[in-house]
């Protein structure tokens, strides 16, 4: 199943689209049908469309710009509890600590632990079990939890959750442990529109604490000088961080309509 979702998920992404575009319409150029030539510019089409930043920053700053980051404490004095989402962490002997959770994690988890010391009496409920479903498995949670208490949170301020494979467990699992409290959500920017709506769906209270930001805020040309200018003009060329950009915004408009087909949100 984890291996059909893979599968699955890469041919409705960008990636899997151009590449699928690619691989047929070689042979059916070779056979000399026309189609095969109009694949090809497809793809090359997409290509430049979802790996240039005028797109792939439009795609990605919808999502990102839904909910403000948590910079003032005011609206959150009654509230004790952060609960963090995690993405990808694995266990490997051969290497730090650190190197074990994945790059958007960290960014998770560095926003958590931020506010972990601006709210009073915060506790941080980490929720994530395995990558897959198979109990042999280390949950992501315990890592990550084993990487906070590195950084100076204290054991008895963790809580672990380890049983949700995706938003929607993640929201059952947290709704067993806090009910209808409310609670600071952190998780990648553009995670939480789908993640608040799962949440609140299921009744629960969460308040969004965005982290993780990829989409360019500033305003292009805002200095107006010619190193300035030569900068965004590079960054608009195509790029693969610009398909990784399209990549992350395709995975959460897919993900926010199989939620909503699925009743979860």
């Amino acid at each position: 199943m984890d291996i059909f979702k893979s599968i699955v998920q890469y041919a409705i992404s960008p990636s899997g689209i151009i590449a699928l575009l690619f691989v047929l319409s070689f042979p059916l150029i070779v056979l000399g049908k026309r189609v095969g030539k109009y694949l090809l510019a497809l793809g090359i089409i997409l290509y430049f469309a979802f790996s240039s930043s005028p797109l792939s920053i439009a795609l990605l700053a919808r999502l990102e710009n839904r909910y403000p980051p948590l910079l003032h404490m005011e609206g959150v004095r009654d509230v004790d509890t952060i609960v963090l989402l995690t993405g990808a962490a694995w266990e490997d002997p051969h290497l730090p600590l650190t190197s074990w959770v994945g790059e958007t994690t960290v960014s998770r988890l560095l926003e958590a632990f931020r506010l972990f010391h601006l709210i009073p009496d915060a506790r941080i409920v980490i929720s994530g079990g395995p990558l897959n479903r198979d109990e042999r498995n280390t949950p992501v949670s315990r890592i990550v939890g084993d990487l906070a208490g590195s950084m100076g949170v204290p054991g008895e301020k963790i809580l672990l959750e380890t049983n949700s494979t995706n938003t929607y467990e993640n929201g059952v699992e947290i709704k067993k442990l806090l009910g209808e409290k409310p609670f600071v959500l952190v998780t990648s920017a553009s995670h939480l529109p789908r993640a608040i709506a799962v949440f609140q769906k299921l009744g629960l209270s969460p308040i969004p604490a965005p982290a993780d930001f990829r989409a360019i805020r500033s305003a292009p040309f805002s200095h107006g000088s010619k190193g300035t200018m030569l900068k965004e003009i590079m960054s608009a060329l195509p790029s693969p961080s610009n398909l990784a950009h399209s990549e992350r915004a395709l995975h959460e408009y897919v993900g926010f309509i199989w939620y909503w087909v699925r009743g979860w949100i």
